[in-house]
């Protein structure tokens, strides 16, 4: 092989190889994502996933608070109803 040849099949070499790292970006903020997000699948950074698609706020349900009715039986004694 003569120089020419040799910076031919080296660059050949060179290209075939590929990038060395594949790295994606977020759709929002064009940041670079994590491995974690990658293998994961997600296409939005963990920062704007939570700025953008917060989670629901689940608020604990309470009890109505029911009014309370004294009332007098027949026979003296009081029962209380609530409303």
């Amino acid at each position: 092989m003569n120089t020419g040849e040799v910076e031919i099949y080296n660059a050949i070499r060179q290209a075939q190889n590929g990038p060395a790292i594949i790295r994606y970006k977020c759709i929002i903020c064009k940041e670079y994502l994590s491995d974690w997000e990658t293998n994961r699948g997600y296409a939005v950074c963990w920062s704007c996933k939570g700025v953008y698609f917060p989670a629901p706020k689940v608020e604990e349900k309470r009890a109505r608070p029911q009014k309370a009715t004294l009332v007098q039986l027949r026979d003296g004694k009081y029962i209380v109803i609530l409303d």
